[in-house]
């Protein structure tokens, strides 16, 4: 079994085509990801166990990447 922790599982955009949902895949477990704008920032949120949502923001700053990349 390879060990390519943490991985993106889905990734799903909404209708402005930025990042909306996300589920990362970790060694400590999953993390569910939410995109939200507040007081007019873009900001994520995150649900899981604290050492697989430590594990899981390198796949997040990778999404952000992508989605700057599309611009």
């Amino acid at each position: 079994m390879r060990s390519d922790y943490p991985h993106i599982r889905s990734l799903h955009f909404d209708r402005h085509e930025r990042p909306a949902r996300a589920v990362v895949v970790t060694q400590y477990g999953i993390v569910r990801v939410e995109w939200l704008d507040v007081a007019g920032d873009r900001c994520w949120f995150s649900s899981g166990t604290g050492g697989a949502k430590r594990e899981a923001v390198p796949a997040i700053e990778h999404i952000e990447r992508m989605r700057e990349s599309m611009l």
